[in-house]
């Protein structure tokens, strides 16, 4: 059951002004300057993944989880690269990816939601620190 609250609304808010950044949900509170309770912070996040709207990572550590603005709406169709060794997630636009999708889907049968497809390796940064 959807359901609109000034709770949700303040949430949604905060990741769509940070459409870019993760958060774990100390930071959403914390940077967000927030007066929501966790509970109903993680009930409202539980609900946005499930419509799609927050997208859930696990850090490399698997010890906790970062929330990222996943409404692309008007953004076309785009892949995200996850760093396995800062976090970063980063949102990419590229015809070249598009045409890997055209690719897997003629040739392989194969439908890909782009929009929730996530490739993990290293960023720039952190290949370089290896």
């Amino acid at each position: 059951m959807k359901y609109s609250t000034r709770q949700r609304a303040i949430i949604y808010d905060f990741f769509k002004s940070n459409p870019d950044r993760c958060f774990t949900v100390r930071e959403i509170i914390d940077e967000g300057g927030l007066n929501i309770g966790d509970a109903t912070v993680y009930r409202t996040l539980s609900a946005f993944v499930a419509e799609n709207k927050i997208k859930k990572f696990h850090t490399g550590d698997g010890k906790r989880a970062v929330y990222q603005f996943a409404d692309c709406d008007g953004e076309g169709t785009h892949f995200h690269l996850r760093c396995l060794a800062c976090g970063e997630l980063f949102h990419v636009h590229c015809e070249e990816i598009n045409e890997l999708v055209k690719h897997i889907e003629a040739e392989h049968g194969f439908s890909v939601d782009a929009v929730h497809t996530t490739m993990y390796g290293l960023c720039r940064d952190c290949e370089a620190k290896k």
